[in-house]
């Protein structure tokens, strides 16, 4: 190819693709700043109705510009915004949409990451602990957004073009995530994790009762060679 052929090209680039990517990404970060408020809000709501009782209460925890948590119960749910756009792989069930194949660039999603960790996981300082992805929220440019799961979490916010994120919207996936964890409880770890344990481990396990603990939530995504134990 000719040197000025790829100069040109690399320019082209830089200007369209570049540029509206981070189009996306800010577009991202502003429905993101609104997510933090509408889940403290909710928060805010839930706690004052269960009057804050020890143990079940609800609060909403802010970690900087891409993550907040909430806490209800004994459950903890992490949004995350990557501070990077995505694009879908060619079997990707968005590429079918009439809506993505009459402008390929509104594939481009920033993504937020929702996890569940077990809330004594963190009070109790347990590293070893596990926490599940459940879901997983793109948007795009234009606002219009879908959402990767297992139940509610997956077929309820599928309408790639047609469904607007907005207050409302956001409101109803965080109900969403919260319902879906607790719907699964707590497992105990396998006899055979625990059947050797060595003295400063042990000594470990009384300062912090470190047990390895997770909740099996009974979903797989795509990518998945096997359900999380």
């Amino acid at each position: 190819m000719d040197p000025k052929e790829q100069y040109s090209q690399i320019v082209s680039s830089l200007k369209e693709k570049s540029t509206y990517k981070l189009a996306v990404l800010q577009e991202a970060k502003k429905q993101f700043s609104v997510m933090k408020e509408v889940a403290q809000k909710l928060a805010e709501e839930l706690c004052a109705e269960m009057n804050c009782v020890d143990g079940v209460d609800v609060s909403y925890v802010s970690k900087g510009e891409f993550q907040f948590e909430i806490r209800f119960a004994e459950d903890v749910l992490i949004f995350f915004l990557h501070n990077d756009v995505f694009d879908f792989e060619n079997s990707h069930a968005v590429w079918k949409r009439s809506y993505v194949d009459e402008d390929k660039n509104r594939a481009f999603c920033g993504m937020i990451s929702v996890f569940n960790f077990l809330r004594t996981s963190f009070d109790m300082d347990r590293s070893e602990d596990i926490g599940y992805l459940i879901s997983r929220i793109f948007i795009n440019r234009e606002s219009h957004y879908f959402v990767e799961g297992k139940r509610q979490m997956g077929f309820l916010y599928n309408d790639f073009g047609q469904a607007v994120m907005d207050e409302k919207a956001m409101r109803s996936i965080i109900m969403s995530a919260m319902l879906y964890c607790q719907e699964f409880d707590l497992l105990t770890p396998p006899f055979s994790s625990m059947s050797e344990v060595q003295v400063g481990r042990m000594i470990d396990i009384t300062n912090k009762m470190n047990v390895k603990t997770g909740k099996r939530l009974g979903f797989q995504f795509s990518w998945d060679s096997e359900a999380p134990e």
